[in-house]
């Protein structure tokens, strides 16, 4: 099974190094990398025979210039607007490094997505600058070398990132994008009369901080008697036990992951970057991921209760 390997969670210097480590493993060791700073069109260069790219069969040889294009967006792609515009700016630099005989073969690796025929038009567009190949390698590939080198992940310290803890998104997505359509249908605003019930006790038992607790008061708990509301009515009990099963993995796996998180604000903040990360089924509904997991907690579905604490 391949893992995701988060890299939208890097820094610009770390990816940058990430990059440089794959090089090393497919181009060669001679893998040169630039100082941060105007690079000239170039992050790192590598001059000789590739020992496996792009195969060890026919692996490539000569001068080769590699640039890390990194974002911090999970759904980005090769044919937005704002990587199009950053590819015209190194048009001027290639055809520089071209003339200069320092570029024959040209590599763009970014966290991107690469969809077919926008990765066609651009190596296109970038040879016609005057390499003799250009290869873009986007998000699916960079996971592909991770998977098989999972030792430059790990080397790098980058498996911070990794946690236990995931679970499946599609139930509590098609909960949220159904809830949401019902608001937009009724046009209902926020009710701000949901019970409000002090959690002192469960709080600290489940080491989530004031200023959390607080957020979900302001921002979520106007949001609950909706939610209550849809839940029980029979109309949707398909989405009450989509919720229910979501609610149920939550529990199960926060036991087990408990010791990789610091607080509960922490565990939260994770369970909700897993729902709506790369989730474009969200999208303008992002919020109420968190809203939905802070009735979870307030309610009760997820984290410990006060009365299955044993107190001396």
């Amino acid at each position: 099974m391949r893992r995701s390997f988060p890299l939208h969670d890097l820094g610009n210097d770390e990816f940058q190094t990430l990059v440089a480590c794959i090089c090393r493993e497919i181009l060669g060791t001679g893998t040169i990398v630039f100082a941060t700073g105007k690079d000239g069109g170039r992050d790192a260069r590598f001059e000789g025979c590739a020992q496996r790219f792009p195969s060890a069969a026919s692996p490539l040889i000569g001068r080769f210039i590699i640039q890390a294009k990194h974002t911090a967006n999970p759904v980005a792609s090769i044919s937005d607007a704002d990587f199009t515009r950053d590819v015209k700016t190194e048009a001027p630099k290639i055809k520089q490094l071209v003339n200069d005989g320092e570029l024959e073969h040209y590599m763009v690796f970014t966290n991107r997505k690469v969809p077919a025929n926008a990765l066609v038009q651009l190596e296109a567009n970038l040879k016609a600058l005057g390499p003799k190949t250009v290869h873009v390698l986007g998000i699916e590939q960079i996971r592909d070398y991770l998977t098989l080198h999972t030792h430059i992940w790990q080397k790098l310290g980058f498996d911070r990132f990794d946690f236990p803890l995931r679970i499946q998104t599609q139930d509590i997505t098609t909960t949220i994008r159904a809830f949401h359509a019902a608001l937009k249908a009724e046009e209902a605003e926020p009710d701000a009369h949901f019970p409000y019930v002090p959690k002192p006790q469960k709080n600290k038992i489940n080491k989530l901080s004031d200023a959390y607790f607080d957020e979900i008061l302001a921002r979520s708990l106007p949001h609950f008697a909706q939610i209550e509301g849809f839940l029980k009515n029979p109309r949707n009990d398909e989405y009450r036990n989509f919720y229910e099963d979501t609610a149920d993995e939550i529990r199960r796996k926060l036991i087990g992951a408990a010791g990789h998180f610091t607080t509960f604000d922490e565990a939260m903040t994770h369970i909700i970057d897993i729902v709506t990360t790369d989730n474009p089924d969200l999208e303008g509904r992002r919020r109420f991921a968190a809203v939905f997991l802070h009735y979870m907690y307030y309610t009760c579905d997820i984290g410990q209760h006060v009365d299955t604490v044993q107190t001396s």
